[in-house]
């Protein structure tokens, strides 16, 4: 009888959630030649193609679709029994800080395979800016925030030696289908003054001479994407957040190429080693992101 092997399922999952294979290779820590050959090797054992390239996305075949679910539920199964056998039970309180993209699109996975493993801890989670997060941090026990390209942000002003980089995350432009056809000057939704992918916009398009204008603001993630998705203007995420509905952009309506945006750092920060329960969820998170 053959079995699907749990790492191939993992690569999987992460390839199209990263949407790269070099940034699942990252987080499973392997290379990405290793990451393509279980994906070459899974889709030969089921007989399907698992992904097809479309406008520059890793979109999912019909069979990538209908397995990407199954692949989820049994992961997370596999992660909860072994959290459950080889885990003392955890029980308390965690207060969780993150930025409102991560909270909408990458940790819902991650804090419900952590919530079901273990079940008598308490997650208390509150979405905002990162300079708002680390402005309020003694609030919290864990946070993840961002920080700019080289450290040169509030997080790291702030006790740097409690902040540890999981990763490097490339920003892009989004919008709707019909945002390549937005007229000068180019309308952006953006979050407010102190967002990081705010004032990375404005300089990236102000370097380039290209003319904008801010045509909506809001703190929320799906605030944002739901001005896009109408049409309102586009805007910057971080490329692991952009949602299915949207697209990344790369031109303006009369052809100029949209200005190179770089990455910024998603940091973690442990603020209570105390709290064991604090100790498991950054250790958790840690290994997912």
């Amino acid at each position: 009888m053959q079995q699907l092997p749990m790492d191939s399922l993992r690569a999987f999952v992460s390839v199209y959630e990263l949407q790269s294979f070099t940034a699942a290779g990252q987080q499973l820590g392997r290379s990405q030649p290793a990451i393509s050959l279980q994906l070459q090797r899974l889709e030969e054992m089921l007989g399907v193609r698992l992904y097809a390239r479309t406008g520059g996305r890793i979109q999912l075949t019909t069979a990538g679709a209908e397995l990407l679910d199954t692949a989820r539920a049994m992961l997370s199964l596999n992660d909860q029994i072994i959290a459950r056998l080889t885990e003392p039970e955890l029980s308390g309180r965690v207060r969780l800080g993150l930025t409102s993209e991560f909270a909408s699109k990458l940790l819902p996975q991650v804090l419900g395979q952590f919530a079901q493993g273990y079940p008598n801890v308490s997650l208390e989670v509150t979405s905002a800016l990162s300079r708002q997060l680390v402005a309020n941090a003694d609030d919290f026990d864990v946070i993840i925030a961002l920080t700019e390209q080289g450290g040169q942000d509030a997080a790291q002003l702030v006790n740097p030696m409690q902040w540890l980089e999981l990763r490097q995350e490339p920003l892009v432009w989004v919008g709707n289908t019909e945002s390549q056809l937005l007229p000068s000057p180019l309308p952006l939704v953006v979050a407010p003054e102190g967002c990081i992918y705010r004032r990375r916009a404005l300089r990236a398009l102000r370097q380039t001479g290209i003319a904008s204008r801010i045509t909506y603001t809001n703190t929320d993630f799906s605030g944002l994407t739901a001005a896009i998705e109408s049409g309102l203007g586009i805007t910057v995420l971080a490329q692991s957040t952009l949602p299915s509905h949207l697209e990344k952009l790369h031109r303006t309506a009369d052809g100029t190429a949209l200005p190179e945006l770089g990455e910024v750092g998603v940091m973690l920060s442990n603020r209570a080693a105390e709290n064991s329960a604090a100790q498991q969820l950054a250790q958790f998170i840690q290994e997912r992101i």
